[in-house]
């Protein structure tokens, strides 16, 4: 009868656990290196086209969007526009709530359309700018201010629901493949 796993089993064990948390950590870097120069193509060239990944912006934006962000200053943004700014090696793409009432540095409160709590302040050394069109199945519109009341439904189902986040996004995923087509602009 055995009594439980080898010597050699259990440093099998241990070095598969190593080896996946190295890969683990160079895929963060790896993320973190290209969020990095995403940033710096925005702030040294103006504007740049981004393919969107998460859900936090559901149902203003879906995962496979792109997004054309341009360069603006903070002073620039009013509220209900998208903005996109940089953190913790992090790009983040959410909707501008109100300014934030800072009297010495001009802030940014923000939240995505599909999460339940606003952001942490965005400072103007994090925006990058404000997203000026979202392509689309290969049409170019200007991004929402503000959510229609249905858009408002599927936004809150999506805030309360991974599970109706995850089954929303795999309906809409199914209906757009069945039209994929190039974008325009």
């Amino acid at each position: 009868m055995r009594q439980g796993p080898s010597i050699a089993e259990r440093m099998h064990a241990q070095q598969k656990g190593l080896v996946m948390r190295l890969h683990s950590r160079s895929r963060s870097r790896e993320k973190a290196l290209k969020c990095e120069l995403a940033a710096e193509i925005v702030r040294g060239f103006g504007s740049l086209r981004l393919q969107v990944t998460g859900q936090s912006m559901l149902p203003s934006v879906w995962p496979g969007d792109v997004l054309l962000i341009k360069r603006c200053r903070i002073g620039e943004i009013s509220s209900g526009d998208i903005v996109l700014y940089a953190r913790e090696g992090r790009l983040f793409a959410h909707r501008v709530i109100c300014a934030a009432p800072d009297r010495e540095k001009a802030r940014l409160v923000t939240r995505g359309d599909g999460l339940p709590s606003q952001d942490f302040p965005v400072s103007a050394e994090e925006l990058l700018g404000r997203v000026s069109q979202i392509v689309r199945d290969g049409k170019c519109d200007a991004p929402p201010s503000s959510l229609t009341p249905k858009n408002k439904l599927v936004a809150s189902a999506v805030r309360f629901s991974a599970i109706a986040a995850r089954l929303i996004v795999y309906l809409y995923v199914t209906r757009s493949n069945s039209g994929k087509r190039e974008a325009l602009c």
